[in-house]
């Protein structure tokens, strides 16, 4: 299970932006995504899931708030933002090249002379 990006998804999911998530609705919202609602399932490993917390936390990705809330630190939303950004600029470029080149592939239909009758 790819800790980090379940955990990324669970705070995101949440929305308490401000107070940050308690580690255990993190937990919940991570196993009833994965529909083990069981923390004694063999595929939950919690000690990855404090390891990738704390990693988290130690590359600026998340900030850890009174010992057990965890929201997204102003680093991790800048680089979000700015991710979103280049993916919006890179989405209208292509969109502009594809416009241009619909347009430039565009027949012209040519006005043949009518055929004599004869």
């Amino acid at each position: 299970m790819p800790y980090g990006s379940a955990i990324i998804a669970a705070i995101e999911s949440l929305k308490d932006h401000e107070t940050g998530s308690p580690i255990s609705s993190i937990r919940r919202h991570i196993l009833d995504d994965t529909n083990d609602n069981n923390s004694d399932d063999p595929s939950w490993n919690e000690v990855h899931f404090q390891k990738t917390l704390k990693t988290l936390v130690e590359k600026g990705g998340l900030l850890q708030i009174n010992g057990i809330n965890y929201k997204f630190s102003d680093q991790y939303l800048q680089r979000r933002v700015e991710a979103l950004r280049a993916r919006a600029e890179s989405i209208e470029e292509q969109t502009y090249k594809t416009a241009v080149e619909h347009h430039h592939a565009r027949e012209i239909p040519s006005k043949e002379a009518p055929k004599k009758k004869t």
